[in-house]
């Protein structure tokens, strides 16, 4: 399956990375090693993860505080969040609707 994350998630993903980055370097490359992986499994296994909101699911990062959702779209996999676990906890549920 091919994973295409959503425009808002990718500038969450974007703005980690540079938080990250910031602190140090090495951080940052952990992080996107992290995010990789995750959503290898999710390419991989998508039904793996538990539905947490229709049908969205989460896969939550061991490493780094942040949790990806995901909705399967056919052979497309459209990650929706890289949600920080200290983030208002539903502040992404409205863009379902957009999916």
């Amino acid at each position: 399956m091919h994973v295409r994350f959503e425009e808002r998630s990718k500038l969450e993903f974007d703005d980690a990375r540079a938080w990250y980055r910031a602190i140090r370097p090495e951080l940052d490359r952990s992080f996107s090693q992290e995010v990789r992986a995750a959503t290898q499994r999710i390419a991989e296994m998508p039904l793996m993860y538990p539905i947490e909101v229709g049908d969205i699911r989460r896969c939550v990062l061991t490493k780094f505080p942040y949790t990806l959702r995901y909705a399967l779209r056919g052979d497309l996999i459209l990650i929706i969040t890289v949600s920080h676990h200290h983030r208002a906890p539903d502040y992404w549920v409205n863009r379902i609707a957009n999916q």
